[in-house]
């Protein structure tokens, strides 16, 4: 097996394949004057299988052309299994028809990526189990461990956790069983027309206690915002926020940052100057256990 890193993904490839000690196929990517991408590979991949890892953040389309272009070039020269390792899903977030009109934009990306050859995909944490439905071979992996390990490191044993929304405690309950923590979350309410978000409180009891706010993907920051409110007023105390997929749109971080957070957290699913927290580890013990390695 070989490895090849698209170029939104190359701290979390790099170290994927430290960890593996794989060979790395390198590849050649440029911008034409009217703006497509060209992608060539720049080693044999010829009767061999490989993992290639790229990473649909921002900007999304551009990275998901790349994505696609990889693949492609990778069977058209030869390659037997493509084993695909997307650590940000865009468009995951649209993944259900919810007024008339509308597309479920997470299956259209999951036909995409397998029409190019994708033989066997893993997604970190996409957002919801529907936004994975147009994969016929997926791998889910959960990295709530690579948060856990930096918390019980870092004095927030104990701490309790709480989901922004109803629809994310799971992971907030994983999180902590792992650090011996509570556990709660907010309602959070969104406008389907305008995409406005008010909170309320669902199940919470942070006074006094550092109280960890996570999330599966931090975008403007409002949901978390909003979120933190309502804690500081039930009594939480040192509130650090943690997401796997930090996007920051515009100014979102010192937003976050100003409402009060003494932590932010974020892993290199989306590679920016905020990735503090590696899924490496996680990862490749997940596609040992799934026998892709």
């Amino acid at each position: 097996m070989k490895i090849i890193i698209g170029p939104a993904s190359l701290g979390l490839g790099g170290r994927i394949c430290s960890l593996l000690g794989l060979e790395k196929i390198n590849i050649y990517t440029k911008e034409f004057p009217d703006g497509e991408v060209y992608v060539r590979l720049l080693g044999d991949v010829k009767d061999v299988d490989a993992l290639i890892i790229q990473s649909l953040s921002p900007p999304q389309d551009r990275n998901l052309m790349i994505l696609l272009q990889l693949i492609a070039a990778f069977k058209a020269n030869g390659g037997k299994n493509a084993f695909v390792i997307i650590p940000y899903m865009a468009y995951a977030r649209q993944d259900r028809v919810f007024l008339p009109g509308e597309n479920a934009s997470a299956y259209l990306i999951a036909k995409m990526i397998e029409a190019a050859g994708a033989d066997h995909v893993a997604l970190i944490e996409p957002h919801s189990e529907h936004a994975t439905q147009g994969f016929r071979n997926k791998v889910v992996i959960d990295v709530t461990r690579s948060f856990a390990k930096y918390y019980l490191e870092n004095g927030f044993k104990g701490a309790y956790v709480v989901a922004p929304d109803k629809n994310a405690a799971t992971r907030a309950r994983r999180l902590a069983e792992m650090i011996d923590g509570g556990f709660g979350w907010v309602e959070k309410i969104r406008d389907k027309e305008t995409g406005g978000i008010s909170s309320s409180e669902g199940e919470l009891n942070p006074s006094g206690r550092k109280t960890i706010l996570i999330d599966d993907i931090i975008s403007t920051g409002g949901t978390i915002i909003e979120a933190m409110k309502l804690l500081k007023a039930k009594g939480a105390s040192h509130i650090s926020v943690a997401c796997v997929h930090g996007l920051f749109v515009g100014d979102a971080y010192d937003k976050i940052k100003s409402a009060g957070a003494s932590i932010i957290l974020s892993s290199d699913t989306v590679e920016s100057q905020y990735s503090n927290i590696s899924v490496a580890e996680e990862v490749v013990r997940t596609l040992r256990e799934k026998n892709w390695l």
